[in-house]
């Protein structure tokens, strides 16, 4: 999981190298300002996007950059809440993965009867309306900041508990400190912000006890098909099976991954059951390597397997077993990746997303339908 330090790094750098000082407040008149609450997680790909591309935009076409407070009076692990203000723009951060950010958080799902497709940060709450994804807040706050009443602003919505949240921000005559009277934050401003998560990997495992279940169920089983189907082709164990099964689970792979990697790119929220949480996952850190989808990155794996699987029915020979091959080597890799993946939800991330048991479940299942056929066309190979 990424940690709340580098997290913030990446944040105070990006947006506020370089803030208001504290005095900028007193300059415009508090009542013109739009407040909103803005829930966030220090391991959501999805609000580092919305905190380090968006809201720099947003801020300066609406008042300039701001200044940020917290409370340097709290241990770093224990800091929920964050303004950042430039007097026409008013935002309070909550970190959810802070007891008291979490409580905010689930005070206002409770007030909003926000359902559970529409569960997850980031979430903007704006007065009685909310607004969740990377790709939902952008396209809604520069037109809720531009049509707020002319001087009048927009009040804190009426969540339960936001007076705490508030009173946990003191003012500068209190002890606040602005970020960035420098041009680049050094380390020391940073861990005043945030400290590494230190959650166990027993508290993670227990954020979802049957989601998380089921993944370790799925990877013992990809673990055990990694070692025994070489064991079993090495004792030429390998039967037949029907051979239209390999289409069928790549089909259903394609389709799974392709699902994934769009709600990935869209930012939209997963449609998830009733055991796991996919939009923890989806918003995680690990959802992307190199800035691209996992999701993407699976489809095409099951394209070039099911294109093996075709060339090998279709063409004759040394072209059938090069498409035979192909296939038994992308199932192998894709079963080892969907092992790293599949660790990483129960025992990292703390969430489980049944999309992504599917698709390990497919792959392992391509594994075992195509490994014999690939190592004996190998052997054919050799020997041509």
């Amino acid at each position: 999981m990424r940690s709340r330090a580098s997290f913030l790094a990446v944040l105070v750098a990006m947006l506020f190298a370089v803030a208001l000082p504290a005095s900028a407040q007193s300059d415009t008149d508090e009542e013109a300002a739009v407040r909103v609450v803005f829930f966030f997680s220090p391991a959501c790909g999805h609000c580092e996007y919305v905190i380090n591309e968006v809201l720099p935009g947003v801020f300066e076409q609406f008042g300039g950059e701001p200044s940020v407070f917290f409370d340097e009076t709290l241990l770093p692990e224990d800091i929920a809440f964050y303004e950042m203000t430039n007097g026409t723009l008013d935002i309070l951060f909550a970190d959810v993965t802070v007891e008291a950010g979490t409580d905010l958080y689930e005070s206002d799902t409770e007030r909003l009867a926000i359902p559970d497709h529409r569960m997850g940060v980031p979430r903007l709450v704006v007065m009685d309306e909310y607004y969740v994804g990377s790709a939902e807040i952008p396209d809604e706050l520069p037109g809720i900041i531009e049509a707020s009443p002319e001087g009048g602003g927009v009040p804190w919505p009426d969540i339960p508990g936001i007076e705490d949240a508030i009173a946990a921000v003191p003012g500068m005559a209190d002890g606040n400190q602005p970020i960035g009277e420098q041009q680049t934050p050094d380390d020391e401003a940073v861990a005043a912000l945030r400290s590494a998560v230190s959650e166990s990997v027993a508290d993670r495992f227990g954020n979802d006890p049957v989601g998380n279940s089921l993944a370790v169920l799925v990877l013992v089983a990809m673990v055990a098909s990694i070692v025994a189907v070489p064991i079993m082709i090495g004792k030429g164990m390998f039967g037949s099976a029907p051979t239209w099964l390999v289409p069928v689970l790549a089909v259903v792979g394609i389709g799974v991954s392709i699902y994934l990697g769009s709600v990935e790119a869209s930012g939209a929220e997963a449609v998830c059951g009733p055991v796991g949480d996919c939009n923890a996952v989806q918003q995680s850190g690990y959802a992307s390597i190199f800035g691209i989808p996992i999701g993407i990155l699976g489809s095409v794996g099951y394209g070039i397997l099911l294109a093996g699987w075709i060339l090998s029915q279709l063409a004759k020979d040394r072209l059938a077993d090069l498409g035979l091959v192909l296939a038994g080597t992308v199932a192998f890799g894709g079963t080892l990746f969907s092992i790293y993946l599949t660790f990483l939800e129960p025992f990292v991330i703390g969430a489980t997303c049944m999309w992504c048991l599917t698709s390990a479940v497919a792959i392992t299942g391509l594994l075992w339908l195509t490994a014999g056929p690939a190592w004996a066309a190998f052997g054919r190979l050799r020997s041509s």
